[in-house]
This record gives structure tokens, C-alpha cells and sequence, in this order.
């Protein structure tokens, strides 16, 4: 899947890459949402470096970090699209923790994958009921920057992240374009998608054991 392998990239960059304030991030109003993304690199700088974690307790540092900071109740939803109205309620609850699972299954088994890029905050701005924090993502070999938005919203006092748009490519746009192709592909049902959730998740958990 592209938003997989594209994501994934820009995911580990962000918990990872050191995080420099811009000028416009200090300005009223918009400083707290650039600490909030400072806050997730030194979180996962620590899970990462610690290395008295095992595989299995720094997954689940990560799956924990991740709940955390993305508000993923609302990004599965968008997710699914229009087919959120037409599923069950435990069709549902169990799309929504495949997605949870699968992200974080997936991601885990990417830490090797940061070459020590770095990550700067740009610029933040607000649009409406949501923060922008835009980002430079550069990599040591040089090269152009990689620009990533990152739309941040205050979930009960707190900021969480709901999308991640990279070079103008929504990520939670393009899983829901990958989500809706499944479904189109098997007459709309919902099941075979929550299927293929399923055997990405398995494959992932090997993939993690074959590492360890």
C-alpha cells in the first residue's frame, strides 16, 4: 500500500527527528500545538534508545504513545468512509481496533528504517477547528526537504493528531482510498476487509518474530 510505505517514512522521521521550534511556531496560540509534535520525538527518542526495553515491551510503549497523541477513533472513521453508515456496531468496534493494531503492528517493525533524518518545525497556522504545523523533513545525504502538515485538534483539553498531509498528500485520505478499494473489490462488504486487516496484522507479527 502506498500510504504504508509513505507513512511510514514520515511517521518515523516525526517520533523521531529532532524538533526545532520556527519563529511562527511561538506565536499566541499555536506554540502549545508546535510543543505537543516536540513532545512525541523526545517520547519515542526514549523508547527507542532504551535498551533494556524488549521488542515486545517497546511495542507496546509505542502502541501506547500512539493512542495517545493520534486521535485514532476518529481518523478510523474517516477511514472507512461512507461504509462507517452501513457497518455493524461490532463490525465497527472491530474495524476500529484492527486499524489501531495494524498501524502499530506495521510501524514497529520499521524502527530500523530511520537513517538519522531530522525534523523542523516550519511554520503552524491556525485553520478553523484544527492546527497546521508544517514540518521540513531532510535527510543526511542532503537533497530537497520532504514538507509534511501535520493537523493537530484539541481532543478533551488535549492536542491530537488527525492527519498527516505529505508534499499536499492527505495520508488519512489515501487509506481511505486503499480501504474503499477492498470493499469495491468484494460487492461492498465490509467483512472481507476486516479480513485482509486481519492477515496484514498476522504477517506483521511474523515479520516482528523473524526480527527479534
Amino acid at each position: 500500500m502506498r500510504m504504508i510505505r509513505v507513512f511510514g517514512f514520515v511517521l518515523l522521521v516525526a517520533l523521531w527527528g529532532s524538533v526545532a521550534s520556527g519563529p511562527a511556531a511561538a506565536q499566541a496560540g499555536l506554540k502549545e500545538a508546535s510543543t505537543f509534535v516536540q513532545s512525541l520525538g523526545s517520547r519515542a527518542i526514549e523508547i527507542i534508545t532504551d535498551k533494556a526495553l524488549t521488542p515486545a515491551d517497546r511495542e507496546a510503549r509505542f502502541h501506547a504513545m500512539f493512542v495517545d497523541s493520534f486521535d485514532v477513533p476518529t481518523i478510523g472513521r474517516f477511514v472507512l468512509g461512507r461504509h462507517w453508515r452501513t457497518a455493524t456496531d461490532p463490525q465497527r468496534a472491530e474495524f476500529l481496533k484492527l486499524f489501531e493494531n495494524m498501524i502499530v503492528k506495521i510501524y514497529t517493525n520499521r524502527f530500523s528504517d530511520y537513517k538519522g533524518e531530522q525534523f523542523a518545525v516550519s511554520n503552524s497556522r491556525n485553520t478553523g477547528d484544527s492546527v497546521m504545523v508544517t514540518v521540513n523533513i531532510t535527510r543526511p545525504s542532503g537533497g530537497e526537504p520532504v514538507r509534511v502538515d501535520w493537523r493537530v485538534v484539541k481532543v478533551d483539553g488535549a492536542y491530537k493528531v488527525v492527519d498527516v498531509v505529505v508534499e499536499g498528500v492527505s495520508m488519512s485520505l489515501t487509506q481511505q482510498q486503499d480501504f474503499s478499494a477492498v470493499i469495491q473489490r468484494n460487492g461492498g462488504q465490509i467483512e472481507p476487509l476486516l479480513a485482509v486487516m486481519r492477515e496484514r496484522i498476522e504477517k506483521a507479527g511474523q515479520a516482528a518474530s523473524t526480527h527479534s
